[in-house]
């Protein structure tokens, strides 16, 4: 019986740490897209792409932070391993997908990087779980370069409390250059 007290109690910790990882990946995205409307991000990408074509996807899969074995694979995360695929980042990213984005293999065509056939998601959001109750989430381009630290990427360090809020945030944008 105590034992399986323990093992009761170790299932319901594992189910309730999931469902806050998944609840700090969806208030992520929230923060994320309000921080683009105010940034004036969202408006100057509607002015230059076509209809519909603006928005935050959300990549499904957990990459490693900066190895140095393998940074020039992280530079374009296309060829990086992820660790894991999350359940959580893939329902997450089903409920923000706009009908009218194209799936990655349209977008293996060059032809389509032009105003009116580019048809979106114009970012990808990376999320990385730290050890202290956070997450960092890049936003990169979905552009002719592919998936890849390219141009201009947003960061994000997201601070989460014991109620899964978030109680601080710091943002930056790193420049890399398109090796």
């Amino acid at each position: 019986m105590k034992y399986l007290i323990i093992i009761l109690f170790l299932f319901f910790n594992i189910l309730t740490y999931g469902q806050c990882l998944c609840e700090r990946y969806a208030k992520g995205i929230e923060y994320i897209k309000q921080d683009f409307k105010n940034k004036g991000t969202e408006k100057y990408y509607e002015d230059i792409l076509s209809s519909g074509a603006y928005g935050i996807s959300i990549y499904e899969s957990i990459f490693p932070l900066y190895k140095s074995d393998s940074y020039f694979s992280w530079l374009n995360i296309e060829k990086t391993k992820p660790i894991k695929k999350s359940s959580c980042l893939s329902k997450l990213n089903k409920k923000y997908w706009d009908k009218s984005w194209k799936s990655s293999d349209y977008y293996k065509n060059q032809n389509v990087f032009t105003k009116d056939k580019f048809k979106g998601p114009s970012h990808i959001a990376i999320f990385n779980e730290l050890k202290n109750d956070s997450l960092r989430v890049d936003v990169i381009s979905n552009s002719r370069e592919g998936l890849k630290y390219c141009g201009s990427i947003n960061k994000y360090l997201l601070i989460f409390d014991e109620k899964n809020n978030i109680k601080e945030t710091k943002t930056w944008t790193d420049h890399y250059e398109c090796l």
